[in-house]
């Protein structure tokens, strides 16, 4: 996988996102600076669904701010991105990979080892 970090800029200009159409970028976080998201080059939603009951957080990160739930067996639109940030053990797994949701029209993340969402 082809991989750039940028930090703290705007991703890409309009013409430039046309020529990086099937390829994968690494960029920013929300949080800081030390994040990042794997961005795949496609429009199409998914829907992440819950193994075990999970916090909607405002960062990548077990410290950032509870802004929501996602229940054991519910699902919530996400944009087919994986982000990495603060390190978690959940689901008996430790990982890096959090998923951006929206639940109830609140946008935040959730560990990534206890939902699922489609590759």
């Amino acid at each position: 996988m082809r991989a750039r970090r940028i930090f703290g800029a705007t991703l890409m200009s309009a013409a430039m996102s046309a020529a990086l159409v099937g390829t994968t970028i690494i960029a920013g976080g929300p949080a800081s600076a030390t994040e990042t998201v794997a961005v795949t080059a496609s429009a199409a939603g998914c829907t992440a669904k819950a193994f075990e009951t999970v916090i909607i957080r405002d960062r990548t990160s077990t410290s950032g701010t509870a802004l929501a739930q996602l229940n054991k067996g519910e699902t919530a639109p996400s944009p087919c991105r994986m982000y990495y940030g603060g390190e978690y053990t959940k689901c008996n797994i430790t990982s890096k990979r959090w998923v951006k949701v929206t639940r109830h029209g609140v946008t935040g993340y959730v560990v990534g080892t206890c939902v699922k969402q489609p590759a």
